[in-house]
């Protein structure tokens, strides 16, 4: 992924919305795109 240790840290700092896909901020409770509350951490992918 990525070279940096920084940086992959900077990419996988998000919420990802399980309902529709959409990137949200590490804080979020809901989605900004659909306003569901099922977040999940961003996965690493392999």
């Amino acid at each position: 992924m990525a070279k940096f240790p920084e940086a992959e840290a900077r990419l996988l700092n998000k919420l990802i919305c399980m309902k529709c896909g959409a990137r949200n901020a590490p804080k979020a409770v809901r989605c900004r795109k659909c306003g569901s509350k099922d977040l999940r951490v961003k996965s690493r992918g392999a």
